[in-house]
């Protein structure tokens, strides 16, 4: 409940500041919030730290062949192939439905590397 609160805080104060034409987040700042916790689920849960992509999980199938998930490296997609991937998802990708303005922040964040501010 509270993560919900907080993302519709920050999302409203992105969107006042933005009305005022005033820069309270950057565009890096407010996509590495969306990153760490878009919707519950974190995108850094399952392309780490870096963007670059993680183990999630191993499994055996039913024929006994054992397999893994991973999260793909989504710091070389174009805007296009990223916005792609997080509005659609794929595989066990969840499909996050954020606006435009939060995937272009989080592909800025990604994009712009993770340093320490």
């Amino acid at each position: 409940m509270y993560k919900v609160v907080f993302v519709f805080f920050m999302s409203c104060l992105l969107a006042s500041s933005v009305a005022f034409g005033q820069d309270f987040l950057t565009d890096k700042e407010y996509g590495r919030q969306l990153y760490l916790d878009p919707r519950g689920i974190a995108c850094i849960k399952c392309h780490g730290d870096d963007g670059k992509g993680s183990f999630i999980a191993k499994y055996t199938t039913r024929s006994g062949k054992v397999k893994e998930i991973t999260a793909p490296d989504i710091t070389n997609l174009d805007y296009e192939g990223f916005k792609e991937g997080v509005m659609n998802g794929k595989g066990v990708m969840p499909k996050y439905y954020l606006t435009d303005e939060e995937i272009h922040a989080i592909y800025v964040y990604i994009n712009k590397g993770q340093d320490n501010e």
